[in-house]
């Protein structure tokens, strides 16, 4: 009996986690990613990490690593994003049961069910009917076939929008190059674009706090620069929990907010939304609703990220009208209050269950807008979904060895 095949849509931490309990488990497995390994955690390689190696990696994996003879950080160490994905992320790829499946600058852009529309077989009709993945390589286009597929794609290319409401504000999408969605890996050159100029930070998340401290070092090492910064406004521009269990976001919140209060290179804008974005030659023109405005070289939007849900459109898969997430795990995080990241639990193989039968959505998509993922919670989101599909040949596989 061939063994029953799983796609994963993503080669980030948690695609390369389910694409190692499913090696495990008999099936056979395909990662497809749209860039390299770790994509999105290249992006921004230089930031630190305030969560522990220990929990950005699972038991299963560091065993099998070890197992593999690949030295490993200490799990209380803290790396950079890059150092993650060069430390753990590229080795899971690596190993002998995975090397073969990973698939990079492969992209899938829409899955389906084969035979089936969106609309048919709806309630049990579906199951058992296999899906087609569209996926576009080397200027070609093609159609693969899987009997499961899991979605951890992520969120971090999706970006939102910096205008009112979360619309685009106006020119925002003629700013070209002149706009910046993610920490630039050009923030931290020493010799980038950042260390003259004037340039318009937007956002007020840990990302915002990171840019900030990366424009002091810029101040301290004499260069002139300008910061506008459109945020929230709060009394305090980034939270500071006492006896916070990660130390070094407590640290960052408390070096971001002294900034926020004394530099002399940063106009603040508490409150404001930028509504209309021109381009006057090199410069960019800001205008913001109540009706001042200001002139800058570049705009940093750290406005957060959403799922792309174009992929999965034609299959019946319920997400939920607030954050975009899977609605059973929006609704029993909800029910559990939110909270912050470390406050978050998984809450079972059921909660990931949606309509589309043997269909998973994994990993930060699954939370959808909401920034409170933890990858931790992503790893036991693996093993619950791998213990409803079974094992590759249809019997249960057997237990991990503690």
């Amino acid at each position: 009996m061939p063994a029953r095949r799983v796609a994963i849509l993503g080669a980030g931490p948690i695609g390369l986690e389910a694409a190692l309990e499913a090696a495990r488990r008999g099936f056979e497995v395909r990662v497809y990613e749209a860039g390299q390994v770790g994509e999105h955690l290249r992006r921004f390689e230089s930031v630190a990490l305030f969560t522990p190696f220990g929990m950005n990696s699972s038991p299963e994996g560091r065993e099998r690593l070890r197992s593999a003879d690949v030295p490993l950080p200490s799990d209380a160490a803290l790396l950079s994003a890059g150092e993650l994905v060069e430390n753990y992320l590229v080795p899971l790829a690596r190993l002998s049961e995975l090397a073969a499946s990973i698939r990079e600058r492969e992209r899938v852009t829409h899955v389906g069910r084969g035979g089936l529309d969106k609309g048919d077989g709806v309630g049990s009709g579906r199951k058992g009917r296999g899906f087609l993945l569209r996926v576009e390589a080397d200027g070609a286009t093609r159609f693969d076939r899987a009997d499961f597929v899991v979605d951890a794609t992520g969120v971090y290319g999706n970006p939102n929008a910096t205008g009112p409401g979360g619309l685009p504000a106006l020119g925002e999408d003629r700013l070209g190059d002149a706009l910046t969605r993610h920490i630039d890996p050009s923030l931290y050159s020493v010799h980038g674009p950042y260390v003259q100029g004037d340039t318009l930070l937007i956002g007020d998340g840990h990302s915002a706090a990171t840019a900030l401290l990366r424009f002091d070092e810029i101040a301290r090492a004499g260069d002139a620069f300008r910061v506008h910064w459109i945020a929230r406004a709060r009394p305090v521009a980034f939270a500071e929990v006492d006896g916070d269990p990660l130390p070094a976001r407590l640290e960052l919140a408390r070096r971001a907010n002294e900034i926020a209060s004394s530099a002399q290179w940063l106009t603040r804008h508490p409150g404001a939304c930028a509504i209309a974005f021109e381009r006057l030659g090199d410069r960019i023109h800001v205008a913001l609703e109540d009706g001042s405005s200001f002139d800058v070289d570049r705009v940093l939007a750290l406005v957060g990220y959403r799922p792309d849900l174009a992929i999965t459109r034609e299959l019946q898969v319920h997400y939920c009208y607030a954050s975009e997430g899977t609605m059973k795990l929006a609704a029993a995080i909800l029910g559990a209050g939110g909270g912050d990241c470390l406050a978050q639990v998984a809450h079972g193989a059921e909660s990931l269950q949606n309509p589309e039968p043997d269909f998973f959505v994994l990993g930060a998509k699954s939370y959808g807008r909401n920034p409170q993922f933890l990858l931790s919670i992503g790893h036991q989101q693996v093993r619950d979904a791998f213990r409803l599909m079974g094992s590759g040949q249809g019997i249960a596989a057997p237990a991990l060895v503690p």
